[in-house]
């Protein structure tokens, strides 16, 4: 009886380490920020009176690679934002859905510029309005 016992808990101690070696990945996820120079535009309140957009961005991207190759695209890209973002009003920065629309029209806005390659992710480092 010894050898069935001992074979039944060689396999079972064999599928723990499995389960616990997939869970870790043994290489990190690769990525890449890219900061972008800080924009800052003019924008329209509701009552006419003029006001100022500052935001700093950070593209992120898959890796270090992708990073060099869109450098050239600097430019374009924040020409493409700054475009967008003198259209916006106010109000359309209000609150958490405001700043969340903003990332998503970001994010779409970079990878049209940047095409063929491909930006996971825009993050808002910070944005000042005055």
């Amino acid at each position: 009886g010894w050898a069935g016992a001992y074979f039944f808990l060689s396999k079972k101690s064999d599928s723990l380490q499995a389960a616990r070696a997939e869970e870790v990945p043994l290489t990190p996820p690769k990525v890449a920020f890219s900061d972008m120079q800080d924009i800052l535009v003019n924008i329209q309140s509701s009552d006419g009176t003029p006001a100022y957009l500052k935001l700093g961005v950070a593209l992120e991207m898959d890796d270090e690679e992708q990073k060099k190759a869109m450098e050239p695209l600097m430019p374009r890209i924040t020409d493409q934002f700054q475009a967008y973002l003198r259209e916006l009003r106010l109000d359309d920065l209000k609150g958490s859905a405001g700043v969340l629309r903003l990332k998503e029209e970001l994010l779409r806005r970079v990878n049209v510029a940047a095409a063929p390659y491909k930006v996971r992710d825009v993050l808002l480092k910070e944005m000042i309005i005055q």
